[in-house]
């Protein structure tokens, strides 16, 4: 993606050495708590065995007043056929609302389920895409004060909220600098023959972490205290979409890697010969591969 669009190293962002919490603490770690799918109800399911089924009538006459939405979505957006050359396009319309009434009128049912699989289908890409989530549309008010287009008419702002999730030392910012203060007047450094000035910004980092960590075993009697918040953040709708759109490229590559993998795995079963069977086995491993290595 930098490459078609002439650029030479994408920007890249480094996290300091030494970061702290709000509060002063030294931070190990920081990550996010992703999305995560819910389920109402959980239990072992089998098709075999009746299950009562207590469902809402009036989430089936929703879906009967949008039929010919769904339909039409379904025929020219996912199947990639124009509508008006389906010809029995009014025959299915008609029997699918027929069988969401019976549905509707009698909710409340002790029958045999058909029991399916739902997933979330490339969900992170998605979430990206639908927000233009990238590591510089994170903007804050400073930044926004600045630009050409901060007015409200722009639209150009989405407050999100997220979870952070943060491993930090118990021990405060003024132990901290005495901790580095210490080492500082040392000699020697964990006895090393450097002295900790003569020590690299990551050496120094880590040994001040270290001794920091000994020294919170001894007086706070643990050396990590995991926390979560619920933080907001602005999102840029503005922002160059270099990151935005490498990730729809890929996502996009994965679904043509899987439909080639379906075309020669049907291709297997037609082959005549075996030097053509075993072409289109070893095609379908290979695409069924990199549909695998693009799953995100």
């Amino acid at each position: 993606e930098a490459c078609t669009k002439s650029i030479v190293c994408p920007n890249k962002q480094i996290d300091p050495h030494a970061k702290f919490t709000a509060k002063g603490n030294l931070l190990e770690s920081e990550t996010y708590i992703g999305g995560k799918v819910e389920c109402l109800e959980t239990g072992v399911y089998r098709s075999d065995i009746e299950y009562k089924f207590e469902m809402k009538p009036e989430g089936f006459q929703s879906l009967i007043d949008n039929v010919d939405r769904d339909m039409t979505f379904a025929i020219e957006v996912e199947g990639g056929m124009d509508r008006r050359k389906i010809t029995n396009y009014d025959e299915v319309r008609a029997e699918i609302i027929e069988k969401l009434e019976l549905l509707r009128d009698r909710p409340n049912r002790m029958e045999k389920p058909y029991v399916y699989h739902i997933d979330v289908g490339a969900m992170y890409p998605n979430i990206i895409l639908t927000n233009r989530l990238q590591p510089s549309a994170i903007v804050d008010d400073a930044t926004c004060a600045a630009c050409d287009f901060n007015q409200e008419r722009n639209n150009c702002k989405r407050r999100m909220q997220w979870v952070w999730r943060g491993d930090y030392n118990p021990a405060t910012k003024g132990e901290y600098d005495r901790t580095k203060d210490q080492l500082m007047r040392e000699s020697r450094t964990n006895g090393s023959e450097q002295q900790f000035n003569e020590l690299s910004e990551k050496e120094q980092a880590k040994t001040i972490s270290d001794r920091l960590k000994l020294y919170s075993k001894n007086a706070y009697k643990k050396t990590k205290v995991t926390e979560e918040v619920t933080r907001t953040d602005t999102v840029c709708m503005r922002e160059n979409d270099f990151y935005v759109d490498t990730v729809r490229q890929f996502r996009d590559r994965r679904y043509e890697y899987k439909k080639l993998t379906k075309v020669w795995a049907k291709r297997i079963g037609k082959a005549e010969t075996p030097q053509e069977k075993k072409e289109a086995e070893d095609s379908a491993l290979v695409y069924d591969s990199l549909q695998v290595a693009h799953k995100c």
